[in-house]
């Protein structure tokens, strides 16, 4: 098992892990949970897959595993922001607005987005390992820009996973439930530590990822 920690902008260096995540992205949350979100018949791409994301991949082998993406809530492209206030502002259907209390507008938090995971790969002897890569990524890359808050739209489930990792976590009080797939969603932030878990992320982080922990080392096969 490998972590993958890269930026938009050096994807062409992790071109299977990210042409895979694109993929699960769709099998997942197109095919299984049927949101209706634009794709090629292969991969889901959207406009927050840009300059300034960030990604942290887990994968066995060939084979995506889990991964998710970040991005700085003071970062646009002129037009689009981050989801949950391009929600607010109308520009997304089916997310509501209100969900938060304030809108972050800097860099010091980060919004992250597109979790998915292969549960029929996940390893069953290390439950929720796969998440707990995945999460101590997207901080350790997320910090070295400055963040100091990490901010997702999850279902409960994760809240209470990200406690049990050790993160200090926050539950906004609005909720909704998605028409696509009938699931409940609710605002959660939480404090962008990069120690947590760093040991963990050290073990399996990929050696070429720009922002694992020093020493990176590679990870069991």
């Amino acid at each position: 098992m490998h972590l993958h920690i890269f930026s938009y902008e050096q994807r062409s260096g992790f071109k299977a892990a990210y042409q895979g995540f694109l993929a699960l992205r769709k099998q997942k949350l197109v095919d299984e949970l049927g949101w209706g979100l634009d794709h090629d018949g292969t991969f889901e791409q959207d406009q927050y897959d840009r300059p300034g994301a960030v990604y942290s991949i887990v994968t066995q082998g060939s084979r995506i595993i889990a991964g998710a993406r970040a991005a700085s809530c003071g970062g646009s492209d002129g037009y689009w922001s981050y989801m949950l206030k391009d929600a607010r502002d109308g520009k997304i259907q089916g997310i509501p607005g209100g969900l938060l209390s304030e809108y972050p507008e800097t860099g010091r938090t980060w919004e992250c987005t597109r979790f998915v995971m292969d549960e029929t790969r996940a390893d069953a002897a290390q439950p929720s390992i796969e998440t707990k890569l995945v999460v101590a990524g997207l901080c350790q890359a997320a910090a070295s820009f400055g963040a100091s808050e990490m901010m997702s739209l999850s279902p409960r489930s994760l809240g209470l996973l990200l406690r049990r990792f050790g993160y200090a976590v926050r539950r906004e009080a609005a909720r909704y439930v998605c028409d696509d797939d009938g699931r409940e969603y609710r605002p959660f932030l939480m404090a962008c530590d990069p120690a947590v878990n760093q040991d963990l992320a050290a073990f399996y982080v990929s050696p070429v990822s720009s922002f694992g922990p020093e020493p990176a080392l590679q990870g069991a096969a």
